[in-house]
């Protein structure tokens, strides 16, 4: 996986030097999550708070939008009962978006594909679940971000799970990652960005 993201990342920043370049930011985002999961057979199903972490590249194309992508850690799951008996599904990704970003002054909206790679899963009742869950996800992310002065930004996220990560040979229902991201960023490296938008 790793070995598929460096090369995207390292296309990105050469493309960046290209003249036809407006705008390119490196930088890196952290921010908690608010987590849940839609779950076929669980009505009872509550939010879980988390972390994500990562790094982010933003390029201008020639054109009204921009690609705007990125790999982050991220803490997901939900917490639900069943036969009144609580219990928690903790899930760890590294999930890389891959969106279409447009701005409107010191504003952007973007949206696009999330793929995420599953790393660890665990619950409060069983120690190790990662065997009844797919390695994959994939998500629909749709975002607003807000650009601050010094190089530091806001962004809210609502992803939506499209897959279903339950591994049918196991678990007889399946299983969709929903959540809500709050993101606090700083811009390590900004290209083509006036002062006076700052």
């Amino acid at each position: 996986m790793v070995k598929k993201i460096v090369p995207i990342f390292f296309l990105l920043l050469l493309f960046a030097n290209k003249s036809f370049s407006q705008k390119f930011e490196l930088g890196l985002k952290v921010g908690p999550n608010f987590a849940t999961q839609k779950l076929s057979t669980i009505q009872s199903v509550q939010s879980v708070s988390g972390i994500h972490f990562g790094g982010f590249i933003y390029l201008k194309l020639p054109v009204i939008f921009g690609i705007q992508t990125g790999a982050y850690y991220s803490e997901q799951g939900s917490e639900f009962s069943i036969k009144n008996i609580i219990d928690k599904n903790s899930l760890d990704y590294i999930n890389v978006p891959i969106l279409i970003r447009n701005d409107f002054g010191p504003f952007n909206f973007h949206f696009g594909p999330q793929f995420g790679f599953l790393t660890n899963a665990f619950s409060d009742s069983i120690n190790n679940i990662k065997n009844q869950f797919k390695t994959r996800d994939f998500s629909l992310v749709v975002g607003i971000g807000l650009r601050l002065p010094a190089r530091f930004g806001l962004s809210v996220r609502y992803v939506r799970g499209l897959k279903n990560i339950s591994d049918p040979n196991i678990l007889n229902y399946e299983t969709k990652n929903t959540m809500f991201q709050f993101s606090i960023k700083y811009s390590l490296i900004q290209l083509g960005i006036k002062k006076k938008e700052k």
